[in-house]
Protein backbone atom coordinates (compact mmCIF):
# COMPACT_ATOMS: atom_id res chain seq x y z
CA UNK A 1 0.00 0.00 0.00
CA UNK A 2 1.01 3.47 -0.43
CA UNK A 3 1.31 6.19 2.22
CA UNK A 4 -1.66 7.93 1.13
CA UNK A 5 -3.63 4.83 1.33
CA UNK A 6 -2.26 3.76 4.42
CA UNK A 7 -3.39 7.43 6.17
CA UNK A 8 -6.45 7.71 4.24
CA UNK A 9 -7.73 3.84 5.94
CA UNK A 10 -6.35 5.00 9.63
CA UNK A 11 -8.27 8.56 8.99
CA UNK A 12 -11.08 8.29 6.69
CA UNK A 13 -14.50 6.05 6.13
CA UNK A 14 -13.26 3.73 2.86
CA UNK A 15 -14.22 1.01 1.16
CA UNK A 16 -13.24 -2.52 2.56
CA UNK A 17 -14.50 -6.26 1.16
CA UNK A 18 -15.83 -8.17 4.19
CA UNK A 19 -17.24 -11.54 3.15
CA UNK A 20 -16.82 -11.16 -0.51
CA UNK A 21 -19.04 -7.77 -0.55
CA UNK A 22 -17.94 -4.36 -0.64
CA UNK A 23 -18.96 -1.72 1.85
CA UNK A 24 -17.89 1.17 3.57
CA UNK A 25 -16.45 1.00 6.78
CA UNK A 26 -15.11 3.90 8.97
CA UNK A 27 -11.37 4.64 9.74
CA UNK A 28 -9.49 2.68 11.76
CA UNK A 29 -8.90 5.06 14.54
CA UNK A 30 -12.50 5.54 14.41
CA UNK A 31 -12.90 2.06 15.21
CA UNK A 32 -10.40 2.16 17.83
CA UNK A 33 -11.61 5.48 19.70
CA UNK A 34 -15.30 3.15 19.61
CA UNK A 35 -13.20 0.24 21.73
CA UNK A 36 -11.83 2.83 23.72
CA UNK A 37 -14.97 4.19 24.89
CA UNK A 38 -16.84 0.59 25.78
CA UNK A 39 -20.05 0.31 26.40
CA UNK A 40 -23.13 1.80 28.16
CA UNK A 41 -25.18 -0.44 28.24
CA UNK A 42 -27.36 -0.51 31.47
CA UNK A 43 -28.42 -4.55 31.48
CA UNK A 44 -31.02 -6.45 30.10
CA UNK A 45 -33.16 -4.54 32.18
CA UNK A 46 -32.13 -1.42 31.83
CA UNK A 47 -33.67 -0.03 35.23
CA UNK A 48 -30.76 1.85 36.29
CA UNK A 49 -30.75 6.07 36.00
CA UNK A 50 -27.25 6.26 35.08
CA UNK A 51 -25.55 4.75 32.36
CA UNK A 52 -21.82 2.92 33.50
CA UNK A 53 -18.94 3.88 31.13
CA UNK A 54 -16.70 1.15 30.84
CA UNK A 55 -13.41 2.30 29.43
CA UNK A 56 -11.21 -0.57 27.82
CA UNK A 57 -7.53 0.62 28.88
CA UNK A 58 -5.74 -1.78 26.54
CA UNK A 59 -7.30 0.35 23.81
CA UNK A 60 -6.59 3.58 25.37
CA UNK A 61 -3.01 2.57 25.53
CA UNK A 62 -2.82 1.63 22.16
CA UNK A 63 -4.33 5.15 21.15
CA UNK A 64 -1.79 6.87 23.33
CA UNK A 65 1.05 4.76 22.31
CA UNK A 66 0.39 5.68 18.61
CA UNK A 67 -0.58 9.33 18.93
CA UNK A 68 3.12 9.53 20.75
CA UNK A 69 4.55 8.40 18.70
CA UNK A 70 2.88 10.12 15.10
CA UNK A 71 2.89 13.62 17.14
CA UNK A 72 6.58 12.93 17.77
CA UNK A 73 7.93 12.37 14.00
CA UNK A 74 5.54 14.43 12.84
CA UNK A 75 7.87 17.13 14.83
CA UNK A 76 11.03 15.77 13.77
CA UNK A 77 9.91 15.61 10.39
CA UNK A 78 8.41 19.28 9.87
CA UNK A 79 10.17 20.87 12.82
CA UNK A 80 7.06 22.40 14.43
CA UNK A 81 4.40 21.14 17.11
CA UNK A 82 1.83 18.62 15.94
CA UNK A 83 -1.48 19.15 15.15
CA UNK A 84 -4.28 16.55 16.45
CA UNK A 85 -3.27 12.80 15.56
CA UNK A 86 -5.76 12.68 12.41
CA UNK A 87 -4.31 15.57 11.32
CA UNK A 88 -0.45 14.99 11.29
CA UNK A 89 -1.33 11.03 9.70
CA UNK A 90 -3.40 13.20 6.88
CA UNK A 91 -0.55 16.33 7.06
CA UNK A 92 2.36 13.08 6.35
CA UNK A 93 -0.06 10.98 3.98
CA UNK A 94 -0.37 14.44 1.77
CA UNK A 95 3.10 15.30 1.87
CA UNK A 96 6.34 15.32 -0.68
CA UNK A 97 8.86 13.21 1.32
CA UNK A 98 12.53 11.85 0.32
CA UNK A 99 12.44 8.30 -0.44
CA UNK A 100 13.71 7.68 3.25
CA UNK A 101 11.21 9.59 4.72
CA UNK A 102 8.34 8.09 2.54
CA UNK A 103 9.46 4.53 3.03
CA UNK A 104 9.77 5.36 6.85
CA UNK A 105 6.21 6.90 7.44
CA UNK A 106 4.73 3.76 5.00
CA UNK A 107 5.99 1.28 7.45
CA UNK A 108 5.32 3.34 10.66
CA UNK A 109 2.02 3.43 9.02
CA UNK A 110 1.73 -0.49 7.92
CA UNK A 111 2.46 -0.92 11.23
CA UNK A 112 0.17 1.28 13.48
CA UNK A 113 -2.59 -0.24 11.08
CA UNK A 114 -1.51 -3.87 11.95
CA UNK A 115 -1.42 -3.01 15.37
CA UNK A 116 -5.48 -1.54 15.53
CA UNK A 117 -6.50 -4.58 13.41
CA UNK A 118 -4.75 -7.41 15.26
CA UNK A 119 -6.70 -5.14 18.62
CA UNK A 120 -9.55 -4.78 17.08
CA UNK A 121 -10.25 -8.59 14.98
CA UNK A 122 -7.78 -10.72 17.20
CA UNK A 123 -6.92 -13.69 15.16
CA UNK A 124 -8.90 -16.99 15.51
CA UNK A 125 -7.04 -19.36 17.40
CA UNK A 126 -7.74 -22.90 18.95
CA UNK A 127 -7.39 -24.20 22.59
CA UNK A 128 -5.59 -27.09 22.75
CA UNK A 129 -7.95 -28.58 26.59
CA UNK A 130 -6.22 -31.02 27.99
CA UNK A 131 -2.74 -31.32 26.41
CA UNK A 132 0.29 -30.46 28.71
CA UNK A 133 2.82 -27.89 27.36
CA UNK A 134 6.17 -29.61 26.90
CA UNK A 135 8.01 -26.50 27.98
CA UNK A 136 6.16 -25.65 31.72
CA UNK A 137 4.06 -28.93 32.26
CA UNK A 138 0.95 -27.10 32.46
CA UNK A 139 -2.29 -27.75 30.64
CA UNK A 140 -4.13 -24.68 32.66
CA UNK A 141 -2.77 -21.77 34.36
CA UNK A 142 -3.59 -18.89 36.59
CA UNK A 143 -6.32 -18.75 39.38
CA UNK A 144 -9.11 -19.45 37.10
CA UNK A 145 -7.65 -22.36 35.71
CA UNK A 146 -7.53 -20.99 31.69
CA UNK A 147 -6.19 -23.27 28.79
CA UNK A 148 -2.85 -22.76 28.55
CA UNK A 149 -1.81 -24.13 25.05
CA UNK A 150 -3.01 -22.74 21.81
CA UNK A 151 -3.07 -23.27 17.92
CA UNK A 152 -2.56 -20.70 15.33
CA UNK A 153 -4.14 -22.39 12.23
CA UNK A 154 -6.54 -20.83 10.44
CA UNK A 155 -5.79 -19.58 7.35
CA UNK A 156 -9.41 -17.73 7.50
CA UNK A 157 -12.90 -18.44 9.28
CA UNK A 158 -13.55 -21.67 7.79
CA UNK A 159 -10.17 -23.03 6.41
CA UNK A 160 -7.23 -24.34 8.09
CA UNK A 161 -3.47 -23.93 7.19
CA UNK A 162 -1.27 -26.88 6.34
CA UNK A 163 0.24 -27.62 9.72
CA UNK A 164 3.56 -26.98 8.77
CA UNK A 165 2.47 -23.64 8.98
CA UNK A 166 0.84 -23.40 12.15
CA UNK A 167 2.40 -21.93 15.43
CA UNK A 168 1.62 -23.24 18.88
CA UNK A 169 1.54 -20.60 21.75
CA UNK A 170 1.73 -21.46 25.63
CA UNK A 171 0.10 -18.80 27.59
CA UNK A 172 1.16 -19.98 30.60
CA UNK A 173 5.18 -19.57 30.09
CA UNK A 174 5.14 -17.63 26.70
CA UNK A 175 6.77 -20.08 24.58
CA UNK A 176 5.82 -20.76 21.08
CA UNK A 177 6.54 -23.35 18.48
CA UNK A 178 6.27 -23.13 14.37
CA UNK A 179 6.93 -25.65 11.66
CA UNK A 180 6.66 -29.57 11.54
CA UNK A 181 10.14 -29.82 13.32
CA UNK A 182 8.73 -27.74 16.41
CA UNK A 183 5.44 -29.07 16.40
CA UNK A 184 5.49 -32.87 15.96
CA UNK A 185 4.76 -33.08 19.70
CA UNK A 186 1.12 -31.45 19.05
CA UNK A 187 0.55 -33.62 15.72
CA UNK A 188 1.37 -36.66 18.43
CA UNK A 189 -0.88 -35.32 21.17
CA UNK A 190 -4.16 -34.34 19.00
CA UNK A 191 -4.09 -37.56 17.24
CA UNK A 192 -3.73 -39.27 20.50
CA UNK A 193 -6.35 -37.45 21.68
CA UNK A 194 -8.54 -37.99 18.48
CA UNK A 195 -8.78 -34.70 18.34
Amino acid sequence: MTLRSLAQELTEPHLKSIGGRIGKVPSLLSELRAAVAGSSDTGTGGTTSKARILVDASALDLLNQIDSEVRSVFSDRYGESAPTLEACIELIGKGEHPDNWDQWFTGMFDGIKSRIETYLRPKKMRRLDGIDCPSCGQATYGDDRLTALYVDCWADHENLRPHQDWTVICKACETHWTGTNEIKWILVALTAKNV
